[in-house]
C-alpha cells in the first residue's frame, strides 16, 4: 500500500508539472500570436521588405534541402539526394587533378569536364521525380581541346638533337675545341592523348601521367666532327714592304683569327676590327679618301677584307655588303676587291651571313709578305664543287684630260710625261660554281666602277731659251722615281 500511495503521489506531481507546462506554452503562444499580428503589417516598408527577404531565403533553403533528384551520371547514382547534396557529390566524384610530367616538370591539364558537368547540374531540377534521368560524359568532344593542350606541351618539351661542332680555336696553341653531341626528343602526342582519355574514362582524375618521348640521336658525334670539319674556303694575297701598312694588316689579322661565326649570324669586318685608331696601334699608311691619297691610321686593311672576301665566296657563302675601291688595287684582279672604311660609327663594310647549320671559324695569318684568310667549317657545297669569282670588263671610261705642270727647267716649248695616267673602267663579276670542268651555275655577283687617273705632263711655256736652267736630275731617274711612287699608291688602293 505504501508503495501504491507513493506511486500515486508521484503521478499527481507529474500531472501538475504537465499542466503547468501546458499553461506556460499556451501563454507563450498567445504572446507570439499577438506579436505576429502587431508586426504583420508594420508601417515601415523597410520592415516589410526585411520580413519578405527572410521568408524568401527560407523558401530557397527549404527547396534546396528538400527537393530530391532522380538522376544518374555514368556509375554515380544521385537519386534520393537533395540538389545541394547532388552538386557536392558531383564536385567530389569528378574533382579534376590530371597532370602530365616529362620527368623534371609537372604540368596540370585544363579541366575538360567542367562544361559538361555544369550543364548536368543545371538540368537536375528538371528531372521528373518518378523517372531516373541518366547522363553520360561525351568523351569525343574532349579530344580537340586535349589535342591543343598536348601540342602546347610538345612545343614546351620537344628538344632538337645537338650535333657536335667546332666551338673555339686557340690561336696560341693552334688547338680546335668541339662541343659534345646531345640527344634530342619528341613528345609522343598520340600516346599522351590516349593516356589522358583513358584516365577520364576510368574516372581516375587525380592521376599524374608520365609523358613518353621518342629519342632523336645526333647526326654528328664529337669524333665525327673532328673528321668532318675542314678548310672550306681560302685565299692568299701578297703585301708590300711598307712596315706601317703591314703592321695595320697584322692587327686586323689578330682581331679575327679564331673568330667563331654561328649559324644565322652576320659577320661584319668593321665590327670585328673596330675603329682603326692610333690608340689601338694602327699606323699611318697610304690610303685614298675621296680620290685623294693620304696617310691615315689603318691604311692597308682593305687587303685583309679583300682576301677574306674571296675565302667567303669560295666557301659557298654570299656577302650582304661589299664595296669596290675608287681606284683598282694591284693585289687582286679588277672587279674582285672589297673596300672597307670606318670612322667609329659607320663606313663601307664587308658582311656575310653564316647560312650553314654549324659554326664556322675564321683563320687569318700574315707570314712575311704572305697574307692568308680561311674559313673552317662543315662543307656547304656538294663534294667536288668549287666556287670562284670571274670578272669581265664591261667598258672603259672616257679618258681624263691631262694635268699640265709648268717646269722652267725644261727647254722652252718642250714637254715631259711624268705619269702616263690610266683609263677608268667598269667590271662585271660573276659567281661561278663548277664541278670539275663543268659549270653548274653562273650568277651575277656585282659591278665595280674604277676611276681613271689623268696623265701628268710637265712643260715649259713661260721661260725663253736663254733663261732656261737645265734640270739637275737626269730624265730617266726622275721618271723611275715617279713611277715607283705611283705603283705604291695603286697597291694601297682607296679607302683603307
Amino acid at each position: 500500500m505504501k508503495t501504491y500511495r507513493a506511486k500515486r503521489e508521484r503521478i499527481r506531481k507529474r500531472n501538475r508539472r504537465i499542466v503547468s507546462g501546458v499553461m506556460l506554452l499556451s501563454a507563450l503562444s498567445i504572446v507570439w500570436v499577438l506579436g505576429s499580428r502587431l508586426f504583420a503589417s508594420p508601417p515601415s516598408d523597410f520592415l516589410k521588405g526585411a520580413t519578405g527577404m527572410e521568408a524568401e531565403a527560407g523558401v530557397e533553403e527549404n527547396t534546396e534541402n528538400k527537393t530530391l533528384v532522380s538522376a544518374k551520371i555514368e556509375q554515380t547514382n544521385l537519386t534520393g539526394l537533395t540538389i545541394k547534396e547532388a552538386e557536392e557529390t558531383i564536385e567530389e566524384r569528378y574533382q579534376w587533378g590530371l597532370a602530365v610530367s616529362d620527368g623534371s616538370e609537372v604540368v596540370s591539364l585544363d579541366n575538360l569536364l567542367s562544361g559538361q558537368l555544369k550543364e548536368i547540374q543545371t538540368q537536375l531540377t528538371q528531372t521528373p521525380p518518378d523517372q531516373v534521368q541518366k547522363y553520360t560524359i561525351d568523351r569525343l568532344v574532349l579530344k580537340e581541346p586535349l589535342k591543343k593542350q598536348v601540342a602546347e606541351l610538345a612545343k614546351r618539351w620537344d628538344q632538337p638533337e645537338k650535333n657536335s661542332q667546332l666551338d673555339s680555336f686557340d690561336p696560341d696553341t693552334g688547338v680546335y675545341h668541339y662541343t659534345k653531341e646531345q640527344y634530342g626528343r619528341v613528345l609522343n602526342q598520340e600516346k599522351l592523348i590516349a593516356q589522358v582519355m583513358n584516365a577520364v574514362k576510368e574516372e581516375d582524375l587525380q592521376r599524374e601521367i608520365s609523358a613518353e618521348f621518342t629519342k632523336l640521336p645526333p647526326k654528328r658525334t664529337k669524333t665525327q666532327a673532328k673528321e668532318q670539319y675542314q678548310v672550306i674556303g681560302t685565299f692568299s694575297t701578297t703585301t708590300t714592304n711598307n712596315k706601317n701598312r703591314n703592321k695595320n694588316i697584322s692587327l686586323a689579322v689578330d682581331a679575327m683569327n679564331g673568330l667563331i661565326v654561328k649559324p644565322g649570324e652576320e659577320f661584319s669586318f668593321n665590327h670585328v676590327t673596330g675603329n682603326r685608331t692610333k690608340d689601338k696601334g694602327y699606323q699611318p699608311a697610304g690610303a685614298y679618301r675621296n680620290g685623294v691619297l693620304i696617310e691615315e691610321p689603318g691604311g692597308g686593311v682593305c687587303q685583309v677584307s679583300t682576301t677574306l672576301y674571296h675565302a667567303v665566296i669560295e666557301g659557298g657563302f654570299k656577302t650582304t655588303e661589299r664595296n669596290s675601291h675608287s681606284f683598282a688595287p694591284s693585289y687582286v684582279k679588277k672587279g674582285q676587291d672589297a673596300m672597307v672604311s670606318f670612322d667609329g660609327y659607320a663606313g663601307p663594310d664587308l658582311k656575310f651571313i653564316n647560312t650553314s647549320q654549324d659554326n664556322i671559324v675564321v683563320r687569318a695569318a700574315l707570314k712575311g709578305n704572305k697574307l692568308n684568310l680561311s674559313l673552317v667549317g662543315i662543307p656547304l657545297l656538294d663534294q667536288g664543287q668549287k666556287v670562284e669569282i670571274v670578272s669581265k670588263k664591261v667598258r672603259d671610261a672616257d679618258p681624263l684630260p691631262p694635268v699640265y705642270e709648268e717646269n722652267p727647267a725644261l727647254l722652252y716649248g718642250t714637254e715631259k710625261v711624268i705619269h702616263k695616267g690610266s683609263t677608268g673602267s667598269v667590271y662585271k663579276s660573276y659567281r661561278i660554281t663548277r664541278k670539275g670542268d663543268t659549270i653548274i651555275k653562273e650568277e651575277p655577283l656585282h659591278n665595280s666602277s674604277y676611276k681613271g687617273k689623268p696623265a701628268i705632263i710637265q712643260r715649259n711655256t713661260t721661260v725663253m731659251p736663254e733663261e732656261t736652267v737645265p734640270e739637275t736630275v737626269p730624265e730617266t731617274e726622275s721618271e723611275t722615281e715617279t713611277e715607283t711612287e705611283t705603283t705604291e699608291a695603286e697597291q694601297i688602293g682607296p679607302g683603307i
